[in-house]
């Protein structure tokens, strides 16, 4: 009978075992799942930065009129509508699904005037001037409106001549060309500049109730002009001429129009000019097919200039062409052999190289989301081509390389993600952020391995049981508090209280151990008779008390040496005499307070293993004649040192990852900066701050799980290395 029960006991156990080995073995597997999945879903989010661009060509079809030269083409945000320009005025609009015409008007030519050169006003509107063979510029208006039904879209197409100028005034014997033109429209003036055909640079700024009228050609000397171009703002015109020269032409006032910089960009003559969205980078093609992007940048003696920035890859033949992209820095180049390359200018990429048709371009268009291109080739062979180029700001160099931003000196690692309008130029680079983390890392374990460490020592070898059981799960407490909660406090209560009383915090970093230091001194002159009669934790008592004194006595002293040798203002003086400014939400703050959610993951583990040593080796070395110190120092802390160094890499994983402190007590700007006196950017705050605002499946989306990735990385691999580490000094002095 007992037998049978015996064995079903066993049994019983058995089944409990195997029971419980599938339980932890499901747990320990889906842990590992879970990382994986997580692993896999943050590199799935970030992959498609990686791609490449792609131009696929969706319709070729000819255009019927063969007998009309194009002079401009364009499409509709949605790609369904296109129009076309040609030289006798007529504008056309066709449905791209069926090629059904939609709308034939005209801007009111006159007979045998031809369309000699045309300007686009604005990249987010249609608004366009021409220029005629009799000296006329006809200012008309193209827009292409969606109305929507219970169950379709409609695009509805508008012409409007606007307005109609006698630029020059023809004879019989002198013609009236406007044999180049540019149009610009801002919030005050319409400006129109032209090259006439004597080779004059003529200038018309006009309103509702001024004109001013200048002839800008003193200014060139014996410089034949090529091409003209002005930014969208219009206030910046630049002319380029047949010697490869350009220059510059500052009209924001238009009452005083003047030269303000002229500079030689090539050997060949400038055969295209386009200023870029933002209207700071104007983007420069040659004969000799050069493609280079210059911005205006301040030099060393405080004047602005236009400093060559960006270099594509060159064209065979004269770049003839430039068309923008109205939502990012995306632009065509195409040559007069009809070979077209789609260019970035923050990456200085020439991102795809494509031809095509057989034939030269006439005309070409990006579509208003930059989705799209559109071309027509001079047999009226029109071409519509899907871009797919989501994220043509995200490469390697703009991740982590040096950019040189438009309005900055010199290349820098900048993250700048959003701008106060369509025009911003996004800067992507994490260097900022990874530095940041770094550097608030840096910073809480400064503050936290000391007191920790030493706590963890005092605890486990020093102090009675009655104080360790106090000790001990006080400051496991700790590990409980939110970090939201200190987060809030060190940015709201102790920022404030830091930069008031800078001079006594670091008085306080310098009298503390050298009280301690005179008061240990202090402790060894007492006989060691009298020593050994005090209970044990009495010394606890003794070093508070130094404590308080220190304090007390920094902040007495504060004011005095604040006025002796910093001129009564500390913080004035760390600007006056090292350049340094004074954050109130800086480093110093963020150490303090993440040291604090820091301290109880090194103290419990490091306490653990201290513990943990045998008493045989403390006992050993005790008998031999060491002090309890030297044992400590000699044997229990290497002894227990694997366990210690994963304590450290874990409260640094600790301190990488941390969110809410580094978001609510910093700054958050992201500087490369080493000063505890400012603040810093971490990764995990700028995921927080930036995540809510980033559209989805947007650039900037993605760079956050890039960002997200990276995090992961470097905790997965700080914990690799700990868990490494700690076992190799395990097995080290395994043999004690």
């Amino acid at each position: 009978m007992s037998i049978s029960t015996n064995e079903q006991f066993r049994k019983k156990v058995d089944r409990a075992n195997k029971t419980a080995r599938i339980i932890i073995s499901f747990g320990g597997y889906g842990v590992i799942i879970s990382i994986i999945f997580i692993l896999l879903f943050l590199m799935y989010q970030s992959l498609p930065l990686s791609f490449s661009v792609s131009i696929k060509e969706m319709l070729s079809f000819s255009y019927d009129k063969p007998d009309k030269r194009i002079i401009a083409i364009g499409l509709d945000q949605y790609q369904e509508v296109y129009y076309v320009l040609n030289d006798k005025g007529y504008v056309e609009f066709y449905r791209l699904s069926d090629k059904v015409l939609l709308l034939r008007d005209s801007v009111g030519l006159n007979k045998d005037e031809k369309i000699l050169s045309i300007s686009k006003g604005d990249y987010l509107k249609d608004r366009f001037a021409v220029g005629t063979n009799s000296g006329r510029i006809i200012q008309a208006e193209i827009r292409m409106l969606p109305e929507y039904g219970k169950q379709d879209r409609t695009i509805v197409p508008h012409f409007k001549v606007k307005d109609i100028y006698q630029a020059e005034i023809p004879t019989d014997s002198i013609p009236a060309h406007i044999e180049e033109l540019v149009f610009r429209q801002n919030d005050d003036y319409d400006f129109y500049v032209w090259i006439n055909h004597a080779q004059e640079l003529m200038l018309r700024i006009t309103d509702d109730y001024d004109e001013y009228r200048k002839d800008l050609t003193e200014f060139l000397g014996e410089s034949k002009l090529t091409k003209l171009e002005m930014d969208y703002n219009a206030e910046k015109l630049i002319a380029g001429t047949i010697s490869g020269e350009l220059f510059w032409f500052d009209i924001s006032d238009p009452e005083e129009v003047y030269l303000k910089d002229n500079w030689k960009v090539s050997d060949t003559p400038v055969s295209s000019l386009a200023f870029l969205i933002g209207s700071n980078t104007i983007i420069i093609g040659n004969t000799d097919g050069q493609v280079t992007g210059y911005f205006p940048t301040r030099t060393l003696d405080n004047v602005f200039r236009f400093m060559p920035v960006y270099s594509f890859d060159t064209h065979a033949a004269a770049v003839e062409q430039i068309y923008i992209s109205p939502r990012n820095r995306t632009f065509l180049t195409i040559d007069s052999h009809g070979k077209a390359h789609l260019n970035y200018s923050t990456t200085n990429q020439t991102q795809i190289e494509f031809k095509p048709f057989d034939n030269t371009v006439q005309a070409g268009a990006i579509a208003p989301k930059s989705d799209g291109i559109i071309l027509i080739d001079s047999k009226n062979q029109i071409g519509h081509y899907k871009l797919e180029d989501e994220h043509p700001e995200a490469t390697l160099q703009t991740l982590f390389g040096k950019v040189w931003y438009e309005g900055y000196e010199k290349p820098e690692f900048v993250w700048q993600s959003t701008g106060g309008s369509d025009e911003f130029e996004p800067k992507f680079s994490l260097i900022p952020l990874i530095f940041g983390t770094l550097k608030g890392t840096l910073y809480a374990m400064l503050f936290s391995i000391p007191l920790a460490l030493l706590a963890a020592i005092y605890v486990s070898q020093f102090s009675p049981k009655w104080l360790s059981s106090v000790i001990k799960p006080t400051v496991e407490i700790m590990a409980a508090l939110p970090s939201v909660v200190i987060g809030f406090l060190a940015g709201l209560y102790f920022s404030p209280i830091f930069e008031e009383n800078l001079m006594a915090i670091f008085l306080v970093s310098i009298v503390v151990p050298v009280v301690s230091l005179f008061g240990i001194m202090g402790w060894r002159l007492v006989p060691e008779v009298q020593r050994m009669r005090m209970p044990l934790g009495w010394e606890l008592i003794l070093t508070f008390a130094l404590f308080i004194i220190s304090v007390w006595l920094s902040f007495s002293l504060a004011d005095t040496i604040e006025n002796l040798f910093f001129a009564g203002n500390i913080k004035q003086w760390l600007y006056d005499a090292w350049n340094i400014n004074y954050d109130q939400r800086n480093s110093l703050v963020v150490g303090f307070a993440l040291g604090f959610a820091v301290i109880p993951i090194i103290f419990t583990i490091s306490e653990d293993a201290l513990s943990n040593v045998p008493d045989s080796l403390t006992s050993a070395s005790l008998a031999l004649g060491a002090s309890r110190w030297q044992t400590v120092y000699r044997v229990v802390i290497p002894a227990a040192a694997g366990g210690i160094f994963a304590a450290v890499m874990l409260g640094l994983g600790r301190a990488i990852g941390e969110t809410m402190i580094v978001l609510m007590a910093t700054g958050n700007t992201p500087i490369l900066d080493l000063s505890p006196f400012n603040g810093f950017r971490a990764m995990s705050a700028c995921i927080a701050v930036e995540i809510p605002e980033a559209p989805v499946g947007g650039t900037l989306y993605r760079i956050l799980f890039l960002t997200a990735f990276l995090l992961f990385i470097f905790t997965f691999l700080i914990n690799s290395i700990a868990a490494r580490i700690s076992d190799k000094l395990r097995k080290k002095y395994a043999r004690f």
